[in-house]
């Protein structure tokens, strides 16, 4: 399956070594891979997670993308559940400076149209400090992409 044809969750298997496929992490709560088409990386937060889970998934993003060298991620957060207090402040002042760090440059946040994952979401970006990296949140995947896609092609 290309990446291309998604949704994502098709064909997976539990847990690739990143140098020999594209899935870095298929969990219960979440799936990372590469989307090479789009030139970057993408995770899929599955339902719940504990706050260990969630911090440990996260950090699994900042790996992938220092080791694709990635500027780009997409993270469809749909079905993203209650993301606690103390972990959007992680996210804000552990995360994103990692992620910086890591040469990210923009992240498509797809987002629930209603219920917790849309909350969820809404708060995050809420806390999300500016000037790291440009943010923005879609309703669809497809909108996610095209936005990525389009931000990765190289202007003359």
């Amino acid at each position: 399956m290309r990446p291309n044809d998604l949704p994502y969750a098709a064909g997976r298997r539990n847990v690739s070594d990143s140098r020999s496929g594209n899935v870095h992490a298929d969990l219960p709560y979440m799936y990372l891979a590469w989307d090479g088409e789009h030139n970057c990386v993408y995770v899929e937060f599955k339902g719940f997670a504990t706050s260990a889970e969630f911090r440990s998934g996260t950090m699994m993003v900042i790996e992938a993308i220092r080791e694709r060298n990635a500027t780009s991620l997409i993270s469809d957060n749909r079905r993203l559940e209650v993301v606690t207090n103390e972990d959007q402040l992680w996210l804000r002042d552990t995360l994103v400076p990692q992620a910086a760090a890591g040469g990210l440059k923009r992240a498509a946040l797809v987002v629930a149209h209603q219920g917790l994952g849309k909350y969820a979401s809404q708060e995050i970006v809420n806390r999300l400090p500016s000037g790291r990296f440009v943010t923005r949140t879609f309703d669809s995947l497809d909108d996610a992409k095209t936005w990525i896609a389009g931000e990765n092609t190289p202007r003359s």
